[in-house]
């Protein structure tokens, strides 16, 4: 790593002999935290199945593994674009601080316009999923995907929060926010699995990941004044009224035997969804702006 740093940066000596421990200090320090963040993301599913397989059973789990792919497989989705900003951050934390909190709204922003739309469209979806995985409606996994929607939802809203605490190496809250995941879903997911039963462990390890990073969410509203009124832009109200009322209506019809899985009853669900959900998107100022980001990047 050495050598090929100082192809970028020649002035560096052959053998790194100057010491400022200040500086070492404060990468031990993110790094110690960035390390704890990661131990605690990756603990989190296998606690969750262990559980789920002593208190539900294993045809349980592999529902829950299931559903939980098809969920996560879109946060990643969503999530990963976002990442690419820590590095922006961190530049403007040295040169122009002040933009930081514009970046965060922008940011916020889109992933609002994204991610609600798009998890609504995961739990309407669902009932479908199942016919085509398990070939017959399974209630348990639907169950479990709007469960896991609702916590990935609280999670990926979290993330422009998360990005740019990445990038200033504010990782404090962060790691608090782990660490409350880490210890209530082991333990209350324990106790109320052994009452009653696999769904319960799910719900607990859902309401876990929402906690965790809803401390990260307010934490970060909070230290840098930021108004809580922006966790719902105003611009994206129809966006949000429009996602509940396509689950509140369509998921129910899916969900019942006489939609089928190819038949033209679906097909014509599947237009009144596109149609209640898609128009408030396609009206919002965000769609505007990403589709002419789109066509910038694209080659000449």
């Amino acid at each position: 790593t050495w050598i090929l740093l100082r192809r970028t940066i020649p002035q560096l000596s052959l053998i790194p002999h100057r010491w400022d421990r200040k500086l070492f200090r404060e990468m031990c320090g993110y790094g110690a935290h960035f390390q704890f963040v990661t131990f605690s993301q990756a603990l989190r599913e296998p606690v969750t199945k262990t559980l789920l397989a002593k208190f539900g059973g294993l045809a349980m789990t592999g529902f829950y593994d299931m559903a939980s792919r098809w969920v996560f497989t879109f946060r990643e989705l969503i999530v990963q674009a976002n990442l690419v900003l820590v590095p922006t951050i961190s530049s403007l934390k040295e040169s122009d601080a002040a933009a930081i909190p514009r970046i965060y709204r922008e940011s916020y922003r889109l992933i609002f316009f994204l991610a609600v739309p798009t998890f609504s469209a995961l739990v309407i979806f669902s009932p479908t999923v199942s016919r085509l995985w398990l070939g017959r409606y399974e209630p348990v996994f639907v169950q479990f995907v709007a469960l896991l929607a609702l916590g990935w939802l609280v999670n990926i809203l979290s993330n422009p929060a998360y990005v740019v605490d990445l990038g200033t190496g504010a990782l404090r809250w962060v790691s608090i926010g782990c660490a409350v995941t880490v210890i209530l879903n082991p333990a209350v997911g324990f106790l109320v699995g052994r009452a009653f039963g696999g769904i319960a462990v799910v719900m607990v390890s859902v309401l876990s990941l929402a906690t965790g990073y809803a401390i990260v969410l307010i934490a970060y509203h909070r230290e840098n004044h930021v108004s809580f009124r922006e966790l719902l832009p105003g611009d994206s109200f129809g966006i949000l009224f429009a996602s509940a009322l396509g689950v509140m209506i369509f998921l129910p019809y899916f969900c019942s035997e006489h939609s089928g899985t190819y038949g033209l009853g679906r097909i014509i669900g599947f237009m009144a969804m596109a149609l209640v959900m898609v128009l408030p998107m396609w009206r919002h100022p965000m769609r505007k702006r990403l589709v002419g980001w789109i066509a910038s990047q694209m080659p000449a």
